[in-house]
């Protein structure tokens, strides 16, 4: 099966078939659990039941492992951490021989180490509470989407030259039935992307507009790199593009989550994109009331 996140639901295979040996290769090609017509309908639910609860037990067991490319996980963890590190060091030993703007900018390196570390570890952690279905989505939550808009823009600036001429937007004040730190992790990862994958001096949009009487339309547009139609298809956890042609900071887990998170969030989420023209992500966002 090539989705991992599958990999370990069982499968019983239930047929009227009378062949022989079938069993024996039924299991031969993978197949949990054979059972034949006619069965009882008792023998059935207690075999689904048993898998269920086998199934459980090897989710939980993984539940806490990441499995995606180790070695870009390790870069994700171990860069940040030199950073962080290296850079207390220095203070810690040679302080005095540093000017207030020299430790500034130290302190301003540390900073940004630890919350790239911290967004690392948030974004493992989130897929994890995916995959288990761990997180509640409360439909009577609602955050203004300007208010989480402006509220990204600030974190991001600092990441980006010239990103305050870079983000061009028109977002309107509109309340959004979703959790402020679920909009605010959506609207970071795809303009976070959008910057990220683009010419610095080429502009992103962000704008919006109301779609109907229950969903605010959002649409982020970069032209920059676009995806490959066959890339388009492939977007999942841990897939990252164009690693080798650009550097890259990350896990590829953000616009995987992002989806997920509109998705579950009851909104809709598409992309459309062309290679080497740019990539427009639409957004359908629950509106509240």
């Amino acid at each position: 099966m090539q989705n991992n996140a599958l990999n370990a639901i069982p499968f019983i295979f239930l047929t009227a078939k009378k062949e022989e040996n079938i069993r024996e290769k039924c299991i031969h090609d993978g197949v949990d659990e054979f059972i034949s017509k006619p069965f009882k309908f008792d023998e059935l639910t207690k075999m689904v039941n048993t898998k269920i609860k086998r199934f459980e037990k090897i989710k939980n067991s993984y539940s806490n492992i990441y499995t995606g490319s180790k070695n870009v996980f390790l870069h994700e963890i171990n860069t940040p951490l030199n950073g962080i590190l290296g850079s207390i060091d220095l203070l810690i030993e040679d302080e005095e021989s540093f000017d207030k703007n020299e430790k500034a900018t130290f302190y301003e390196a540390i900073k940004i180490s630890g919350e790239r570390l911290h967004r690392t570890m948030r974004n493992v952690i989130l897929f994890q509470n995916i995959r288990n279905n761990t997180i509640e989505f409360e439909e009577n939550r609602q955050n203004d989407l300007l208010d989480c808009f402006v509220k990204v823009r600030k974190i991001i600036s600092p990441y980006y030259e010239k990103s305050k001429t870079r983000i061009r937007h028109n977002v309107n004040k509109v309340d959004i039935k979703m959790n402020s730190e679920i909009l605010e992790f959506i609207l970071y990862e795809l303009i976070d992307n959008a910057l990220k994958f683009s010419n610095s001096s080429k502009e992103v949009s962000i704008s919006g507009t109301i779609y109907n009487d229950k969903y605010y339309e959002v649409n982020i547009t970069d032209y920059g790199l676009g995806f490959k139609p066959e890339e388009l298809k492939s977007i999942g956890p841990n897939k990252q593009f164009n690693r080798k042609k650009m550097e890259q900071q990350g896990l590829g887990l953000g616009l995987y989550l992002s989806r997920i998170l509109v998705l579950k969030s009851k909104g809709l989420f598409s992309i459309v994109s062309k290679e080497g023209e740019g990539t427009t992500i639409t957004l359908l966002l629950p509106i509240s009331g």
